[in-house]
């Protein structure tokens, strides 16, 4: 008779999650994953307090941000990589919950949930500080579309063509229940200036579509934006919600204002409706 395999330790089911999740290895040994980055610091410094080579949620934060302070190829930004860490997070969650031990299946919720809220935290962190992990490559992340665009576009239903890239964003998809837990958060300070460049470049979008053209992914993503508090409190505050200067005025505001390209957009050629009303505004 076989002898029955000897039942894993709650800290090495923690580790091994820990380890899928994020990609990471204490061990030179990774295999033959590539993804997998071997954080020899940080297996140093375990060693060096005395303690076995494991993750645990106590280090979660440390391996996280040693990880994104790592090398990254063309093919994957931090971003992506914290987007990825999101879904395999939400992956092992669906595994856990097929645990018979009661007591084994909270404590790894706990820590997958953990994990998660840790990466909308340094994706918010990220998006403020675009350069803040690009190490060697600070320009990369300027003058480019939010990468949340392709997140809030998979959510409601819509493509990234009109921003700059083509069909569903190389397959980019906002894990379930990510976008809720990144817009939910009250802290104004560090989500206003996300949302207020948001809110710009659906705006740009919504300026370069023409009168048949397809709006309403833009529309779609706008009115996802402000059934969020926060969201709606951002648009409300930004410069362009009603424009102000010396030469302002009802035409001016009409042209420069945040919400004007959404009110123009018209299944009427030349914008007819509007030429036919010359008291609504300017002349177009």
């Amino acid at each position: 008779m076989a002898a029955a395999e000897p039942q894993r330790t709650p800290q090495e089911v923690e580790d091994i999650i820990l380890r899928k999740i994020f990609l990471v290895s204490l061990t030179d040994a990774t295999g033959k994953d590539p993804r997998v980055v071997y954080l020899e610091l940080i297996a140093a410094e375990i060693l060096s307090e005395g303690n076995e080579l494991r993750l645990s949620r106590d280090l979660m934060e440390r391996v996280l941000i040693d990880r994104l302070f790592g090398s990254f190829s063309s093919a994957e930004s931090p971003f992506q990589y914290l987007i990825s860490c999101s879904q395999r997070a939400h992956d092992e969650g669906k595994k856990i919950a097929n645990m018979k031990d009661k007591s084994l299946r909270g404590e790894m919720e706990s820590v997958v949930k953990q994990a998660k809220k840790l990466c909308v935290a340094y994706c918010r962190i990220h998006l403020a500080n675009p350069d803040m992990f690009q190490i060697g490559n600070s320009s990369a992340s300027k003058h480019q579309n939010s990468p949340l665009l392709p997140l809030i576009l998979s959510e409601v239903g819509g493509t990234i063509s009109g921003f700059g890239g083509s069909g569903n964003a190389g397959g980019v998809k906002s894990p379930p229940g990510f976008l809720e837990e990144f817009f939910r958060d009250s802290d104004s300070d560090s989500l206003d200036p996300i949302l207020k460049g948001l809110y710009e470049e659906l705006r740009g979008s919504v300026m370069k579509v023409s009168s048949l053209g397809n709006f309403q992914d833009s529309l779609r993503a706008l009115l996802y934006l402000v059934r969020f508090p926060i969201g709606a409190k951002s648009l409300v505050s930004h410069d362009w919600w009603i424009p102000k200067g010396v030469y302002m005025n009802g035409c001016a505001i009409e042209m420069t204002s945040i919400l004007d390209p959404f009110f123009h957009v018209s299944a009427l050629p030349d914008h007819a409706f509007f030429k036919s009303q010359p008291d609504v505004g300017c002349s177009l």
